[in-house]
């Protein structure tokens, strides 16, 4: 580190950078006292890379003091393309979502990249969350517009916002309207893989590995105790977390929940966290195409993962959502 008592690096929050962007300056990380230089300017970081961040609680990155004018510059115009750019597919009026969304993929970056899980931080985020369920329960008949608030090709963060979106537009369909339900269940979306980001990469990076499995299946039970050691937090949103990977023929994990002892709240995050992997998985493919396969892949799945009698309405949503789905 420079001896010198002048400042030679600044900080910035890693929840500001867009993942596979090129950067317009050099990155620095902080490692015992010593800036060493990670990208230089014009190299991304990657979506990988940067989930691994998320893992071990890195909140920060490093730039030169010389380069915070530029830098500052680049990250507004980063984000505002990143807004635009999602502004053109949902259409002008529905910018204020946009940019809400915007907001609480920030919070969520924030919520999984702290050591242990923030009061202050999760209240922001619920405090977001109250105010983006009321503008989306005044959207009535273009409601399918939440659905297509999503980014593939992102970061865990970006997945947690795309899954919450889907998951109102789901209940919504569903006939669930009241103001609590729909916040519990996109905060319970929104913090569906809160565990997952506390699995240290050095496991995440050997799937054949014994604790790698172990991992997986733990990670719902260790979101859901962070989640209930939050006051603020009520146990339905804990429930969804803990179910989240809960399959209606008994076959999923933590417990094994079978049927109607699986919350339905959580039967809908799991069809929209299903959904949106899905989506991910086929990122080469064309936005048709992800729909297409999407589905049938969900269809595949009757009386299997999800309820049947969830799961005819669900599947007749998401078509509506996407016109461009053909058979």
């Amino acid at each position: 580190m420079n001896n010198s008592s002048e400042p030679t690096h600044a900080p910035v929050p890693l929840s500001k950078i867009i993942p596979n962007q090129e950067l317009c300056a050099d990155i620095y990380l902080l490692i015992n006292e010593k800036y060493l230089k990670y990208k230089n300017a014009g190299e991304q970081i990657g979506k990988q890379r940067y989930d691994e961040f998320l893992n071990k609680d890195l909140k920060e990155v490093y730039i030169l003091i010389g380069d915070i004018p530029s830098f500052i510059e680049w990250m507004k115009t980063s984000k505002e393309d990143s807004i635009n750019e999602l502004v053109a597919e949902v259409g002008e009026e529905n910018r204020e979502l946009v940019e809400t969304r915007e907001e609480i993929k920030e919070t969520v970056y924030e919520v999984f990249a702290d050591r242990e899980i923030n009061s202050a931080v999760v209240e922001h985020l619920q405090n977001v969350t109250e105010n983006f369920i009321n503008k989306a329960k005044q959207m009535k008949e273009s409601s399918s517009i939440l659905a297509k608030l999503v980014k593939h090709n992102r970061s865990l963060a970006d997945h947690s916002v795309n899954v919450a979106n889907l998951s109102i537009y789901l209940a919504m369909s569903l006939g669930h309207g009241h103001q609590l339900v729909l916040e519990n269940i996109y905060l319970g979306a929104l913090l569906h893989d809160y565990g997952k980001a506390k699995i240290p990469s050095k496991v995440l990076d050997n799937p054949s590995g014994s604790l790698y499995q172990q991992a997986i299946e733990f990670h719902p039970i260790k979101g859901a105790k962070s989640a209930r050691s939050i006051p603020s937090i009520k146990d339905p949103v804990a429930v969804i977390i803990e179910q989240h990977h809960e399959q209606y023929n008994g076959k999923g994990f933590p417990k094994g929940l079978a049927g109607k002892d699986i919350y339905e709240l959580s039967q809908i995050v799991a069809l929209a966290n299903h959904y949106d992997n899905t989506c991910d998985e086929n990122a080469n493919m064309s936005e048709s195409q992800k729909v297409r396969a999407a589905i049938k892949k969900i269809e595949y799945d009757r009386g299997k993962m999800f309820n049947p009698d969830i799961l005819d309405r669900a599947v007749d949503a998401l078509k509506l959502a996407f016109g461009n789905y053909k058979r």
